[in-house]
């Protein structure tokens, strides 16, 4: 049987931790990026890059020959003109599902996340919903990890958190009261947790984790903000005033801090049972409080 992994998303946060532990366990790994822009981005060696995006089918089908298992992380958590949720995390998800079962692969690997929702008002978390379906109906030996939000080195969530204080000298504003409910989880505890999908656990299932304690908002941001060395009062402005000043700066600014999909989703709790990994997968998460070293300053040079 042939160990040649197909991944797509490889070159994202998670990708970027994940990659050289395949590499680590003797997996032949086989990574779908865009364009070699993408690839230069990769530093795990021995990578074989097939170009292409998750919609283009013919790409993918043919490109998932002698593939023992696919690991899918690709997703977008903002639209921009013609790069929707429905054309990537919906479409694409069912085109990876449809190559996948063309080419008889054995192992269907699928990145949900905590939080995803039937309701259709909340855009984003509807399409990953959507997409857990299709991965769920697919008839492939399929397992669905969804994780709570991440940290380590390169963690969209943590970054998002920093922008939103960073640019202001006196304060930091935070959007709504600051209680909504998080379960932080490490990243490369994410990826053990994929390691052991790979290697046959939870097939046919749909699995929650999070790290080992419940935060706020507040005690989360509280948190980041002390592993920089910044002290600064919190402003809590209620999510109606937001809203207008968000609708601007998604209309003036190719990057803006906070999306009103990202905004409303504040508004919805990321937990699930605290002891989920060591339940799931046998082993103790890494506490949020020893995870952000990476984000102290540099000490000074004399």
């Amino acid at each position: 049987m042939t160990n040649r992994v197909f991944v797509s998303g490889g070159s994202g946060f998670v990708g970027g931790h994940l990659l050289p532990r395949l590499a680590e366990n003797g997996f032949k790994i086989r990574l779908l990026v865009m364009n070699e822009a993408e690839a230069k981005r990769v530093k795990t060696p021995g990578v074989e890059f097939v170009y292409g995006t998750v919609n283009d089918l013919p790409v993918l089908m043919e490109s998932m020959k002698d593939i023992f298992a696919v690991i899918h992380l690709v997703a977008i958590l903002r639209e921009n003109k013609d790069i929707t949720f429905e054309k990537v995390n919906i479409e694409g998800t069912k085109n990876m599902l449809a190559a996948a079962d063309q080419n008889g692969v054995k192992r269907f690997i699928h990145m949900g996340i905590l939080g995803a929702s039937a309701d259709p008002r909340f855009t984003y978390l509807h399409s990953k919903y959507l997409a857990e379906e299709a991965v769920s109906k697919s008839g492939l030996d399929y397992s669905i990890l969804k994780p709570s939000v991440m940290f380590g080195q390169g963690a969209g969530f943590i970054t998002a958190l920093i922008r939103s204080f960073k640019p202001y000298p006196l304060l930091a504003p935070v959007a709504g009261n600051g209680k909504t409910r998080l379960q932080p989880i490490w990243v490369e505890d994410v990826v053990s947790c994929l390691l052991k999908m790979l290697d046959g656990e939870k097939i046919h299932q749909s699995v929650q984790i999070g790290g080992p304690r419940i935060f706020t908002y507040d005690e989360v941001l509280l948190a980041v903000m002390q592993a920089m060395g910044v002290k600064k009062p919190r402003l809590h402005v209620p999510v109606g005033l937001m809203r207008p000043l968000v609708w601007l700066m998604e209309r003036t600014s190719s990057n803006p801090p906070i999306t009103l999909p990202e905004l409303k989703a504040l508004s919805v709790d990321n937990i699930t049972a605290e002891d989920a990994v060591k339940t799931e997968f046998g082993f103790d998460p890494k506490p949020l409080s020893e995870g952000l070293d990476y984000l102290k300053p540099a000490p000074a040079v004399p």
